[in-house]
């Protein structure tokens, strides 16, 4: 059965407590990357073969707490209490919890990591790492960000994913592009997305393009199934 794979691009406001800066703007809040990935599939697992589980990110791990995530954050980038803000997503009913780091190799520049907790289990469910250019960059910002992306994107590729469930290079739109997205035997995947990046259109003509560009590597533990709470349309 194939799931739409979505890419978590979550709010992180101002106002996070602990002073965490905000990389990605309000405006960016629910994109999804509409990429069809097997979740599950009817090609079998190959014996002997040691495929890729996504587990996390460093230290901390799917499942975790509040507390346990925190701890690990702390060990993984050699921060304090007061530099790790949290605050609440509204729409989805998660908690999100998030800390800016100086240099993250290969992204250009500081980078933001965001531990998502799921809305009903309250367990650390998706994890955001996001760099971003200056909002209104140079050529030379969003060439970097481009860089990065594809280094990023070849990492993952070299891994070995359960069979048909993987997939390079697939634009979404003009200025942004799904550089990887792979999914393990357990339903756990990563995505590897750029936004706002150089491109052309179907004309071979460049696309026009405003505001920062964004690299965003997503973690979640069970692409297909997020764990959000919202309230629908005419509910009330």
């Amino acid at each position: 059965m194939s799931a739409r794979v979505w890419m978590l691009v979550v709010l992180l406001m101002a106002g996070l407590v602990g002073g965490v800066a905000p990389a990605v703007r309000a405006q960016e809040v629910g994109v999804q990357a509409n990429v069809d990935v097997p979740v599950e599939s009817d090609a079998a697992l190959e014996p002997g073969v040691q495929y890729h589980y996504v587990t996390g990110f460093r230290s901390a791990r799917w499942g975790m707490t509040r507390d346990e995530v925190r701890e690990a954050i702390k060990k993984d980038f050699n921060v304090d209490d007061s530099e790790i803000g949290e605050t609440f997503n509204l729409d989805q009913g998660t908690l999100i919890m998030g800390v800016t780091v100086p240099s993250l190799s290969p992204g250009p520049g500081p980078a933001s990591i965001y531990y998502i907790f799921g809305a009903t289990s309250e367990r650390l469910m998706y994890i955001n790492v996001v760099w971003s250019t200056s909002d209104e960059p140079i050529e030379d910002e969003r060439s970097r960000i481009i860089v990065a992306g594809l280094q990023l994107a070849n990492y993952f590729q070299r891994l070995s994913w359960r069979p048909e469930a993987a997939v390079t290079s697939i634009s979404l739109d003009p200025g942004n592009v799904v550089a990887f997205a792979g999914v393990d035997p357990d339903g756990a995947g990563v995505q590897v997305i750029m936004l706002n990046v150089p491109m052309t259109d179907e004309e071979g003509n460049p696309v026009e393009l405003s505001g920062p560009s964004v690299l965003q590597v997503s973690y979640s533990a069970r692409f297909g199934e997020p764990d959000v709470v919202t309230i629908e349309p005419g509910a009330f």
